[in-house]
């Protein structure tokens, strides 16, 4: 068969690569481990803010250091889980930059931030290990909290995710999802809008409800 080939003959990437970010509250978490069979990484020590009932089916990780995550993508079997749940990648990645600049102490700056050179070191890292994650053949959703941005008289939202490093990051996932609540009416969207980032590459719906799952 050549290297030619019709839009129904391509090998399709399955699995999903998604953030969801939003304000404080809207059940985040809660709906990122309703993805199928997840297994939850909490880099941000915030899984006690999650309703215990959500959590009866669902095996966690509670990391210390970015070592903690190489391990486990590296030594533990993880066929029972068809879900990564980072939680949040903003702190995943600042453990990323410390793992990066612990290597090799002139990736980072005095005030230990990355330099230019680290920010680059971590994009490839990002990327290495979401390539790792796929051949693993494991979904994957990152979520963040919400920054605030005055653009001119514009209030804007954006992921807290990567700061300068953002555009380039997101480059590598299929779908950023924003959360928020209206009265007791949770929404998401994917698609950007003036009010708040988005990527919508599957073609989902504008705006999605929320369900409930478990009635207070």
């Amino acid at each position: 068969m050549g290297l030619i080939k019709k839009v129904n003959e391509l090998n399709i990437q399955a699995k999903i690569k998604m953030l969801v970010y939003g304000q404080a509250g809207t059940g985040k978490t809660t709906l990122a481990i309703s993805a199928p069979k997840p297994l939850l990484f909490d880099f941000d020590g915030g899984v006690h803010r999650v309703n215990f009932a959500h959590l009866q089916d669902v095996d966690i990780v509670q990391i210390e250091n970015y070592q903690n995550f190489i391990d486990v993508l590296d030594k533990e079997d993880l066929a029972p889980y068809e879900t990564l749940v980072i939680d949040t990648g903003g702190k995943m990645l600042d453990y990323m930059a410390e793992y990066i600049i612990k290597k090799n102490p002139r990736m980072g700056r005095a005030n230990g931030m990355l330099t230019l050179q680290g920010y680059g070191e971590r994009k490839a890292m990002f990327s290495a290990m979401l390539g790792k994650v796929s051949t693993l053949g494991k979904h994957i959703v990152f979520v963040a909290h919400r920054e605030t941005r005055q653009e001119g008289d514009e209030i804007r939202y954006v992921p807290l995710f990567g700061g300068s490093n953002y555009d380039s990051l997101v480059t590598e996932l299929d779908l950023v999802g924003y959360m928020e609540a209206i009265g007791r009416k949770r929404t998401i969207t994917f698609d950007p809008t003036s009010k708040n980032d988005g990527k919508n590459t599957c073609n989902l719906p504008p705006m999605m409800d929320i369900p409930t799952i478990i009635d207070e």
